[in-house]
Parts: structure tokens; sequence; C-alpha cells
């Protein structure tokens, strides 16, 4: 996997072989086809890897935003998911801007409904830092609001506002959303 991933960034969806993939990983070809049928099944691996990676990420530093106390947690959450994403931001952009199947992935068609769960679970540890009439539409809302901005911050911020200003705004308005 490891292989694979380093590969899709230096080289692209596109220009990355299986023989590649091999070769990078010190393995013969015919030992690759005995795990995978072909390199999409090999980046499939890669982008549940990476699914799992960020969520796992975001779970580490829940604990610190809960710490960060009511005015900033909302802010604090906001930059470790842009920070996250950033981190990620190379791989990322190959499965957003080059891997031709990305949103028919089962691992990124899970992953919208596992970052609600994951909210709902936030919500529940938040207690009174969050309105109490906050449904699981405005879960999905905010998810995709977050997400969304998040994705344009790193991939194509706006070059009349700072990062800094992007994200703040961005917190300013989950804030107002979440603890009403």
């Amino acid at each position: 996997m490891e292989a694979c991933a380093g590969l899709l960034v230096e080289r692209g969806y596109a220009r990355t072989t299986t023989n590649h993939i091999a070769e990078r990983a010190g393995v013969n070809v015919a030992s690759l086809y005995e795990y995978f049928p072909g390199k999409d099944a090999v980046v499939a691996q890669v982008a549940a890897r990476l699914v799992e990676r960020v969520l796992a990420r975001l779970e580490r530093g829940a604990a610190g935003v809960m710490e960060a106390g009511e005015s900033r947690a909302v802010r604090r959450w906001i930059e470790l998911v842009h920070d996250t994403v950033a981190r990620e931001k190379a791989l990322v952009g190959v499965f957003l801007y080059q891997v031709p199947y990305t949103s028919q992935l089962e691992v990124i068609q899970g992953l919208g409904p596992r970052l609600v769960a994951f909210s709902r679970e936030l919500r529940g540890r938040a207690g009174p830092f969050v309105r109490g009439d906050l449904s699981d539409a405005s879960l999905h809302l905010l998810v995709n609001l977050v997400s969304s901005t998040i994705l344009q911050a790193v991939f194509d911020p706006p070059q009349d506002v700072s990062r800094r200003a992007l994200i703040e705004a961005l917190a300013e308005r989950a804030d107002a959303w979440i603890r009403g």
C-alpha cells in the first residue's frame, strides 16, 4: 500500500502500473496479483487506509478539542480538520482529481455517514456546549459545509482571503450553528 501511495503521488494515477507498484514494493508482479486482481484493487486499499488514517487522527484530536473550552472548541476542531487534510494533501488530491472512480469506492461512499456518526458522538461528548436541538439534518449540512470549505482552502484557496481568515470565518459560522 505504501508503495502504491507513493507512486500515486509521484507519478499520478494514470502513469502508475502494477509493475511499478510491485517494483517499488520489492515483490514480483505475480505475487502482487496473488493478493490483488489489478491496480484498481490496490488503489482502493490505499483509499481505505487514507480514510482510516484521517479518521484516526480526528479521533485522537477530539479530546484536545473538548479541552479547548467552549469558546475555542469549534475553532480548534476546524483547524484540526484543515491540518489533517493539508497533511494528506498530495494523496487526497490524487483521489479528488485523478482517480476516475473515487466516488464509487465503498470507503468513500461510507465517509459521509461515518463523519456524521463521528459528529453525533462529539455532540454527545460536548454536552452543554452544543444546542440541544441540533438535528441530524443540521449535522449533515455542517459536515458538508466544513468538508467542502476545507477542501477549497487546501486545494484552491481564495487569493483575496488568508487561510487564517477563512478558517476563522468558518469556525464562527459553525460555532453559531452549533451553539446557537
